[in-house]
């Protein structure tokens, strides 16, 4: 009887501890006529935590039995396989509750940075320089200024409440510019409570970056409204100048409410203030992605291709917006389309020639840090938009049937317009990104039985992937150059009226009064783009279960790229580390070495899913050899073609192979995670089964076919 130790380890997603071997072991019964009785235990294991009082423990799901040989199955000798599982879902839980999901959303997008960080130290051609010091720029715009700026409003928010329930506001109470001083001394308390007492070493940068921020943001508040409460002029006497035209220039930027209330007008500027800044913040990150976007272009496609590229959709953009006539604008898009279809009939005739190196740039190549980026700020807009547009609905019930009468609703009327200024130019590119995307999705669909089988193939490099498609990402970068000129102009009209330009009435017959109309007419469906934000913001509320499962596959692979420091970890010098990836393969050691303890066998076998086929295969090349044979079967894995392709350094696996005694790789044409695992020695056997998505590999007839088949020599 021949003895198999068999290894589990699951994928992405919201997975509960034993549905995994419980899967692989319901297969077996059916595919490989195992009889049964099959033994099931849990036990639980104590994993090492240094500086930790408390072990903690994980569950290992363990099962039992004996495969007789027989002519079904193919062996020559019975079987005795002791199988476990190695659970790690537990690190990235799921939130529980809408508002939980809504944050974890948020965290979410915020953890895309560490992808954009990882791909560009650790790709297999080294980044530019200046690109490398932008991104970690931008990652830190949104980790220690963007982020915590929401939060310290958010927190304000709530605190403004004592307005309603505790103590009024105004004279004969709190000072309006206390209550400022107070939201940035709980602020402050909470960061430097979390700086003595939480914080963990093995911290992640998001977290350490986030409270840093956090507590900057609150001495900040702290100093302001402590400044501005001395600068209070006594009764009779004139206010300082630098406060009297802080109080005028927050007044002349909204219609009325509480900048013209005595009580709240210092909370009104100093709020006026604050979105002002957070303003300029959004400006600057764009501008770091618009200056990532053009070094990346010129670096790859030249100066001159570049200037076609940027300069044909803005020449576009333009003409549409100073267009005379409607008769203008239909003749314009006439000539796109008729533009569309001669390069559509260029790309028919050449192929993927055609594209040339604007493939390159935006297709299967190994950097993604610039579609990465787009996403995170494209993504931070409209959650934090949908999340706004919820919570006023929420001051609005708090006020009572009046309204417009707490603090908190006089601050919302009049500074939340400024706050999504820009909220109609993200709805409508989002609906354009939709609409465009629909095509290769429809594609894919059409001719999913044709995917994978040529990787350089136009089928496969435009319409294979949907997360990483070259067209969606030229798409996205061209929304943010929308959404940046939506910014810019409205940054340009509020710098006129701080300056007192007359820009309106001298300039209606020129291009920046033309353009300001244009402005002005996108800006007209604000009122309907957030009404429709909101409706995402509601569906949401009522979805959160289903948005938090989703969720689990970001969590999950964002959980495994988290750092705990700025710079790679791959740099010997710092002391940076992955400590989550570091915690699960230590998990998939300690099973093995228990396991392996308990129960001698002849040969290890590790069957592996998506996720878990990093994992596995990481794990196997750190481990100490063994001496036994080891097999590894893996499924849907995105081991070579995403984690390989775009973070070579940092999963680079070409020791594994002599550590193996096969390696079977089982994928679906359609899958769209997980492909061919590729080698340069073709080590790896790559076996590809009929549509079915990315799921149901465990429970997959083709996949226990394929297994079956592939196995059965390799026995004795």
């Amino acid at each position: 009887m021949q003895r198999n130790l068999v290894l589990v380890v699951h994928g992405i997603g919201e997975q509960q501890a034993g549905q995994t071997i419980d899967a692989l072991t319901g297969g077996a019964l059916r595919e490989l006529g195992l009889p049964g009785p099959v033994e099931s235990r849990v036990e639980m294991i104590a994993e090492q935590r240094p500086g930790s009082r408390q072990l903690k423990l994980f569950p290992c799901n363990i099962r039992r039995s004996v495969l007789p040989a027989s002519q079904h199955n193919g062996f020559a000798e019975d079987q005795e396989v002791l199988a476990g599982e190695i659970y790690w879902s537990d690190l990235s839980p799921a939130p529980r509750g809408a508002l939980a999901t809504g944050f974890d959303l948020l965290r979410t997008v915020l953890t895309l940075g560490y992808l954009a960080l990882d791909n560009v130290s650790q790709s297999g051609a080294p980044a530019n320089r200046w690109i490398r010091a932008l991104v970690h720029v931008f990652v830190w715009i949104f980790y220690a200024l963007i982020a915590p700026m929401n939060a310290l409003l958010l927190i304000g928010s709530f605190l403004t409440l004592i307005d309603s329930f505790v103590i009024r506001v105004g004279p004969g109470g709190l000072h309006g510019t206390m209550l400022i001083a107070l939201i940035g001394a709980a602020v402050l308390a909470a960061y430097l409570l979390w700086r003595g007492w939480i914080r963990r070493p093995d911290a992640s940068y998001l977290e350490r970056c986030f409270m840093s921020g956090l507590g900057g943001l609150g001495a900040a508040t702290l100093m302001a409204g402590m400044v501005m409460r001395l600068a209070q002029p006594a009764p009779g006497t004139a206010a300082p100048g630098w406060l009297g035209w802080l109080r005028r220039a927050s007044c002349d930027s909204v219609d009325f409410t509480a900048c013209w209330n005595l009580a709240y007008q210092d909370i009104a500027a100093l709020l006026w203030g604050f979105v002002l800044v957070m303003a300029l913040t959004w400006l600057a990150a764009v501008a770091v992605l618009l200056l990532l976007f053009a070094i990346s272009s010129v670096s790859e496609i030249g100066v001159l291709r570049t200037g076609l590229l940027v300069g044909a959709p803005l020449l576009v953009i333009l003409a549409i917006q100073v267009a005379p006539s409607r008769a203008w604008l239909l003749l314009l898009l006439g000539l796109l389309v008729v533009a569309g279809a001669l390069f559509a009939r260029r790309i028919a005739r050449r192929g993927l020639r055609a594209l040339g190196r604007l493939t390159r740039l935006f297709g299967r190549r190994e950097r993604i840090y610039l579609p990465i980026c787009n996403a995170m700020l494209f993504l931070w807009m409209l959650i934090s938009a949908a999340l706004w547009s919820l919570f006023s609905e929420l001051v609005r019930k708090i006020d009572g049937a009046e309204g417009g009468q707490s603090l908190l609703t006089q601050l919302y009327v009049d500074y939340s317009a400024l706050a999504t200024s820009t909220m109609s130019y993200i709805v409508f590119g989002l609906a354009g990104l939709i609409l465009a995307g629909i095509v290769p999705l429809a594609i894919r669909q059409r001719r999913k039985a044709a995917l994978a089988l040529d990787p350089a193939s136009p089928l496969d490099v435009w319409c294979g992937r949907v997360i990483l498609n070259p067209v969606l990402n030229l798409l996205l970068m061209f929304l943010i150059l929308w959404i940046a000129f939506g910014g810019a102009l409205q940054a340009l009209r509020t710098g006129f009226d701080l300056l007192g330009i007359p820009y309106y009435p001298w300039n209606t017959d020129t291009l920046i009064g033309q353009l300001s109309s244009f402005h002005d007419r996108i800006n007209s469906y604000n009122a309907l783009a957030i009404a429709l934000v909101g409706l995402v913001g509601v569906l949401a509320y009522r979805a959160a279960d289903f948005i938090s499962a989703a969720l689990g596959v970001a969590r999950d692979i964002s959980v495994y790229s988290a750092r705990t420091l700025a710079y790679s970890p791959e740099n010997d010098a710092g002391s940076s580390t992955y400590a989550a990836r570091q915690r699960i393969k230590a998990r998939f050691h300690m099973v093995h070495d228990y396991l392996a303890r308990q129960y001698p066998h002849d040969r290890l076998i590790v069957i592996a899913h998506s996720q878990g086929t990093v994992i596995a295969a990481q794990a196997l090349q750190e481990a100490e050899p063994a001496g036994l044979p080891t097999y590894l079967v893996t499924m849907g894995s995105p081991l070579t073609h995403i984690y390989g392709q775009y973070f070579a350094r940092g999963f680079d696996i070409g020791n594994l192979p002599p550590r193996l005694e096969r390696w079977i790789n089982i994928y679906r044409c359609d899958d769209f995670v997980g492909t061919e695992v590729r080698l340069p020695d073709g080590f790896v056997e790559n076996y590809r089964i009929p549509p079915g998505g990315h799921t149901g590999y465990w429970t997959d007839s083709h996949v226990w076919q394929a297994v079956r088949e592939v196995l059965r020599p390799a026995t004795p």
